[in-house]
């Protein structure tokens, strides 16, 4: 056309889950977040349909960053957006990037009545926002082939039960504590680690306290 008007082929290659056949890493990501473009398309959102921001591309491998060393990000986060619809796609991004803290799954309760939730409130919430976390490891954990994925699948299992061992004797507020103790642990030393989610740590399960009788 010659109205001036960007081509469509330029709208398609920022319209969400359009595939993407360039080399997965152009920009510093960080550096395309905050550029002029980006906060000029941020305000222009009251006239403009809004549209999905463009996915972090965290596909390479970096030194901060200990799990999921051959995932391509970009390649699985769309199908985790839609299993996963209503939860903010940052929270997606720092699991990757084993940025995320303990008391942060707390955002995958996307039922919470606060805009800033409190901690885990009970046994049933815990294990809530610890199930998608844990689906979101093995997710990107997957490319690591079938057989990883199912011992990843089955340590968080055994972690999971060792979690509710833990609940028959345990006050929660302990058992809470050695709940993200044992994460904060677990993201800085690797989450695609199966033998991580069931190595026994003592010094981490003297924080658990015996329910009064």
């Amino acid at each position: 056309m010659s109205s001036g008007r960007p081509s469509s082929d330029a709208f398609m290659q920022n319209a969400p889950g359009a595939p993407t056949h360039s080399a997965p890493i152009q920009n510093d990501p960080r550096q395309s977040m905050n550029s002029p473009i980006q906060s000029s398309h941020a305000e222009s959102n009251d006239t403009h349909p809004i549209v999905d921001p463009a996915f972090i591309d965290t596909s390479s491998p970096d030194d901060t960053r200990v799990s999921f060393r051959g995932t391509d990000y970009d390649s699985l986060i769309p199908s985790i957006r839609a299993r996963y619809p209503h939860i903010d796609p940052l929270y997606f991004t720092k699991t990757f990037r084993g940025t995320i803290t303990a008391p942060g799954l707390v955002w995958f309760d996307v039922d919470r009545q606060d805009a800033t939730p409190p901690d885990f409130l009970n046994l049933a919430h815990l294990m809530y926002c610890f199930e998608i976390y844990s689906q979101l490891v093995a997710t990107f954990a997957s490319p690591q082939g079938v057989e990883a994925e199912m011992e990843l699948q089955k340590a968080l299992s055994d972690y999971r039960l060792r979690i509710l061992k833990y609940s028959r004797w345990a006050t929660f507020e302990s058992l809470r504590e050695w709940h993200k103790a044992t994460l904060e642990t677990q993201i800085m030393e690797g989450q695609d680690r199966p033998d991580g989610w069931r190595l026994r740590r003592p010094e981490l399960e003297a924080l658990l306290r015996k329910q009064m009788t």
